[in-house]
């Protein structure tokens, strides 16, 4: 199978409108979806996840993505990736605060704990860091794995794939959550401002 262009678009279609949104491949970068919207789109995704929990995960994903360059719209895709939108279920458990499998192996072993949600998330985001470039990192090393990663070998969503999972698709997947994340932003944008009043232009009296 192709690989998907570094950037792809995502065509939203309302009223007949076409809106371009580009979907951003690489693991370093800022984000294009806001705080809010990312919250909504977990909690439409797993209605259990209540918005303020949503919310709470998207601002951690946000401040410790942009403090390291880490885009946290592909930190937060692979967070719902990972974790089945927050329902676990698999080897990592939700009280392990690991959301992106760190340590879990194909042979069975749990992955990491780590005490407090903001620690794992940190602990994902120096994760991406290292497998996307050689830059150091901004804050302190928590993430006891990193010496494993061959560091720069994943600059792009793709080189993911066997690389952080043995799943030749994983980086097809990661961009997949991303273009529905990026698509419900777009429908919610176009929703509200449909609900806007209409106003009806005003005269300006002459000079």
């Amino acid at each position: 199978m192709s690989r998907i262009p570094a950037f792809i678009l995502c065509f939203l279609f309302s009223g007949g409108v076409v809106f371009p949104l580009p979907l951003n491949g690489f693991v370093m970068g800022p984000p294009l979806v806001p705080v809010i919207d990312r919250a909504a789109f977990l909690h439409a995704m797993n209605p259990k996840v209540d918005l303020a929990t949503a919310l709470n995960y998207s601002l951690l994903y946000d401040e410790e993505g942009q403090f390291e360059g880490v885009n946290p719209d592909l930190a937060f895709a692979q967070m719902l990736l990972e974790t089945s939108y927050l329902r676990f279920g698999g080897q990592v458990k939700a009280g392990q605060n690991n959301f992106a499998g760190l340590g879990a192996l194909d042979r069975g072993d749990n992955g990491l704990v780590f005490s407090s949600p903001r620690l794992g998330v940190r602990a994902q985001v120096q994760h991406l860091k290292y497998y996307a470039t050689t830059l150091p990192l901004a804050g302190e090393p928590i993430n006891p794995r990193l010496g494993y990663v061959k560091r720069a070998s994943a600059p792009t969503v793709w080189l993911l794939s066997q690389a952080w999972a043995s799943d030749p698709e994983y980086g097809n997947k990661l961009m997949a959550v991303m273009a529905r994340m990026v698509a419900h932003a777009g429908r919610s944008e176009e929703k509200a401002r449909s609900s806007l009043p209409q106003m009806a232009p005003t005269s300006v009296p002459g000079n």
